[in-house]
């Protein structure tokens, strides 16, 4: 069933490739604008934005991170609401997505919500990690990258898993009908396996086209961008289509399957 659930999930992007172009790239497209211009008044080159030591060189440069900030957090949320409301309301975008009646902001509050909970399981289940991988970073091995490895996508999974299940209620914020986490947690339970495999797939599916593009990228720097932007594109549009789709399901009691 996970593995349908991430079929339909695929076939739900690129089945409306056009659309979901849409409600994409013109709002990243704003956002990389708006960040050339920032390093560009801040005298930077933009190579530097790999490299916070260098803008910190400025004392005003080191502003641009807390200017970039909430900028990133609308475009994602702009385009995540978007998304949500063309899958399930069939609401169509033009050139760019409407702003207008658009709950972005509410939807970007609860996504900051939604981080600070995954940061509190994160950092005492990372210090747990850390502890089991003690014995073999005191002694290392030719096994030790994949046990790192393994342990990292363990980690990843659990996060992931949780991310599902309390991310349906962002889905009901852009849809203006807001949803506690506490109701999407209870919502979602009766398919607590089936996301629980989902969310191994999803990790499944980011470690090995990155274990790919690394060296590319390396070898290749131009490709090797490229093709990162684009995974990046569709592992956020991916995310959002899961959300939607469990929504749907748990909420809307549409079959799950379609």
């Amino acid at each position: 069933m996970a593995l349908q659930i991430v079929i339909h999930t695929f076939r739900m992007i690129f089945g409306n490739i056009g659309q979901a172009l849409r409600v994409s790239i013109g709002p990243y497209l704003i956002l990389i604008v708006a960040i050339l211009v920032m390093f560009a008044a801040f005298g930077l080159p933009i190579t530097n934005a790999a490299n916070p030591a260098e803008m910190m060189i400025s004392p005003t440069a080191g502003l641009i991170p807390f200017i970039m900030l909430p900028l990133v957090l609308f475009v994602t949320s702009w385009v995540a609401v978007s998304w949500h409301r063309f899958i399930l309301l069939e609401e169509y975008s033009g050139i760019l997505p409407d702003v207008s009646g658009r709950p972005i902001w509410p939807y970007a509050g609860k996504a900051i919500l939604l981080g600070l909970i995954l940061m509190l399981v994160a950092i005492p289940l990372f210090f747990v990690l850390g502890l089991i991988m003690a014995p073999f970073l005191s002694a290392p091995s030719a096994g030790l990258p994949l046990v790192g490895t393994i342990v990292f996508g363990l980690a990843s999974v659990l996060l992931s898993f949780l991310s599902l299940r309390l991310g349906v209620s962002l889905v009901g914020t852009a849809l203006g009908k807001p949803l506690r986490f506490s109701d999407a947690w209870a919502a979602t339970g009766k398919i607590s396996g089936v996301i629980l495999n989902v969310s191994l797939l999803l990790v499944v599916i980011n470690i090995l086209p990155n274990a790919i593009i690394a060296p590319l990228t390396l070898a290749l720097p131009i490709i090797g961008t490229v093709l990162q932007l684009a995974l990046t594109w569709l592992t956020m549009m991916l995310s959002v289509s899961l959300l939607t789709t469990l929504y749907g399901h748990v909420i809307e009691n549409r079959p799950l399957i379609s």
